[in-house]
């Protein structure tokens, strides 16, 4: 896809991301491959709702500006090593909702959240069906995003499964080949995790 076109995409999604409340109060983190070595991000402290092309700004994988105005989000390296994992991703959305928070903070030391049963697991690409569990990694919160990035590699082939990862108390990151596909995986991801955090509340309510 041309990069243009690319960045046109990725900013009517992060409208339409703003727009279902997964990125408040200047939240979130939205990147496109632009090459073997550099992406395109939102730049750190940008109100979610309003972006244009020129809130975002290019940078390497180490999260190193190379041009635009303003800075990287903090989390950059952790999209530049997903970019660095799978060279068939070209696009990562980090968005922040209320299930994905909370019921990565139930259980501290659960280093997963399994689905099974859901239609919508087949939304998730390589996962064909729902007779089948499908495991969505949890990592410990970090300011040292280089060190969180390496946990990320370690635990690579489950989190590529999932086409997706959450970090505990902070939110979903996701990714695809496409905008259109990394969007379809974070709809899909932040609905099944809707469902184990409803599922539970009422099983607690027995």
């Amino acid at each position: 896809m041309h990069n243009d076109a690319m960045l046109e995409e990725l900013v009517k999604t992060c409208d339409f991301i703003s727009k279902k409340g997964l990125a408040p109060a200047t939240a979130g983190n939205f990147s496109a491959r632009l090459n073997d070595t550099s992406m395109v991000m939102s730049a750190s402290g940008k109100d979610k709702s309003a972006l244009s092309k020129y809130d975002f700004v290019v940078c390497d994988f180490q999260a190193n500006l190379l041009s635009g105005d303003g800075k990287p989000s903090a989390e950059a390296a952790l999209h530049g090593m997903i970019y660095q994992l799978n060279l068939a991703t070209n696009c990562v959305l980090h968005t922040h909702s209320v299930p994905v928070t909370v019921l990565s903070m139930l259980e501290k030391q659960a280093q997963k959240i399994t689905f099974y049963g859901y239609e919508m697991q087949k939304t998730i690409a390589g996962n064909p069906t729902h007779e089948a569990e499908l495991d969505l990694p949890i990592f410990d919160n970090s300011q040292d995003i280089p060190k969180l990035a390496l946990e990320v590699k370690a635990r690579w082939d489950a989190v590529k499964k999932a086409q997706g990862f959450i970090v505990r108390g902070h939110g979903l990151y996701s990714f695809g080949p496409t905008v259109f596909d990394a969007k379809r995986h974070m709809e899909g991801l932040e609905f099944l995790v809707s469902c184990e955090f409803a599922k539970r509340g009422l099983i607690s309510h027995d």
